[in-house]
């Protein structure tokens, strides 16, 4: 028997519970602001990149935070798929969160006097414990989120949370590191990026507590506590049992292998191409509007079609994200130039942050939403902290890929990841959509 028979249809057929969809828009679009003023993909691979002075701890930076968000969910998961209620452990998440945010911006405000070596290892605790408090909050988040909000509706949901934040990033956040990483700011390295986590804190902090007044659904908890051995099997079982869970992992270690390599983007545009730091502010407006329109696209996607069409949205603007990346690395070789941007590579790398919103927006919104619709109620919090546990060792590659690009240089990575997109899209077309096993009208709660 099939693990997927046991999924009730009423597990992606829930009634919807309004003030948890609102103040699940709330808590996002707040968190998106606070999380793009220290942003993960820029500022952070930035700040790492002047402390260390080398690509290989952008990529440690990277894997540390992976690695803590899901070893954390794979070691809580087997209490939570038994715990009724899940809103105390988002509780106690948030708390671990904004500690480690606080200690991350103490570092960085006073850290003029200190040894840069001393501040990036005290940075990467903090990310460290921020990551194990995401972790924690994710799953707790998912499951309310799952019982209160109808599949039909939950693109809807991840579109008003996106749509917000990013409009809040690109009037907020985006000045705001534009004014800070300016050469002009006036204030001393890393007091800079000190303020910058200051600022993101607070929009932080009140995006949790924003959630904290959500009302807990009925839960269908599990009805025993697995032992450590029992839970590792049935990690294993899943993957086994469940087509519809298999091929979506497998597509994912593709594209969650390709997803290494964006956080170099601005690191090859700075040391690559020679563009100045004050280019991330720009970096961020672009992904930032881009993200914009294709939220609203895929929201109303995975609400009138489904959570598959919007995994291969998000796969195939991945193989143009990268093949532009590509394109910005040869450009800059061809010109010969040294030290200075060519005018072709800067248009096609700007080009390439354009398009990673649209990349952003298809696999944040389609997996996470597809993995919603096939876990099982009583075994969401295992479903879905197994579906990262298998990708861990992929937590690693953006340590490989900071020692490669010095070496081998930009352009081969770019293609390889280009290369893995490519096979993503071809392995995509397995997945089948759950929401076809309910009838007509049957999705859309109430």
């Amino acid at each position: 028997m099939r693990v997927s028979s046991h999924r009730d249809r009423t597990d992606i057929a829930v009634p919807l519970v309004r003030r948890n969809y609102v103040l699940s828009v709330v808590n996002g679009a707040l968190w998106m602001l606070g999380n793009r003023t220290a942003d993960p993909g820029t500022v952070i691979p930035l700040l790492v990149l002047r402390l260390a002075g080398a690509e290989w701890a952008v990529g440690a930076a990277q894997a540390v935070q992976e690695f803590g968000r899901v070893m954390t969910q794979v070691v809580i998961s087997r209490a939570l798929d038994s715990v009724p209620r899940k809103m105390p452990v988002y509780i106690l998440g948030s708390v671990a969160r904004i500690a480690a945010l606080v200690g991350a911006t103490v570092v960085l405000l006073t850290g003029e006097q200190r040894s840069p070596m001393g501040i990036l290892v005290v940075l990467l605790g903090c990310l460290f414990v921020l990551m194990v408090g995401n972790g924690i909050s994710e799953l707790a988040w998912g499951d309310v989120a799952a019982r209160s909000v109808p599949s039909s509706r939950r693109g809807g949901m991840f579109m008003w949370r996106r749509v917000l934040g990013l409009l809040l990033t690109a009037a907020v956040a985006a000045p705001l590191v534009g004014h800070f990483l300016a050469p002009d700011t006036h204030l001393p390295f890393p007091t800079n990026y000190g303020m910058l986590y200051l600022a993101g804190t607070a929009f932080l902090a009140v995006s949790y507590l924003a959630f904290f007044f959500a009302v807990e659904p009925p839960a269908h908890a599990a009805r025993r506590r697995l032992t450590v051995r029992q839970h590792f099997a049935r990690g294993l079982r899943i993957v086994r049992r469940d087509r519809s869970y298999r091929r979506l992992l497998r597509q994912r270690l593709l594209s969650t292998a390709a997803w290494a390599v964006p956080a170099f983007f601005v690191a090859f545009a700075i040391r690559g191409l020679g563009m100045p730091e004050k280019s991330a502010a720009g970096f961020i407006l672009l992904r930032t509007v881009s993200e914009i329109g294709a939220s609203v696209l895929v929201g109303r996607v995975s609400d009138r079609i489904g959570n598959r069409a919007v995994i291969r949205f998000g796969n195939a603007m991945t193989l143009v994200t990268f093949s532009l990346a590509a394109l910005s690395a040869l450009a800059q070789q061809v010109s010969g130039l040294q030290g200075e941007p060519a005018p072709a590579a800067i248009v096609l790398i700007s080009a390439a942050f354009f398009f990673l919103g649209l990349m952003t927006a298809g696999r944040e919104v389609g997996e996470y939403s597809y993995m919603l619709d096939i876990a099982p109620a009583a075994k969401r919090p295992s479903y879905m902290s197994f579906g990262n546990f298998f990708l861990l060792p992929l937590s690693l590659l953006p340590i490989l890929v900071g020692w490669l690009a010095p070496r081998a240089g930009y352009l081969p990575l770019f293609v390889g990841a280009a290369t893995l997109a490519l096979v993503a899209i071809v392995l995509d077309r397995g997945l089948e959509e759950p929401r076809d096993r309910l009838a007509p009208g049957e999705a859309a709660g109430s």
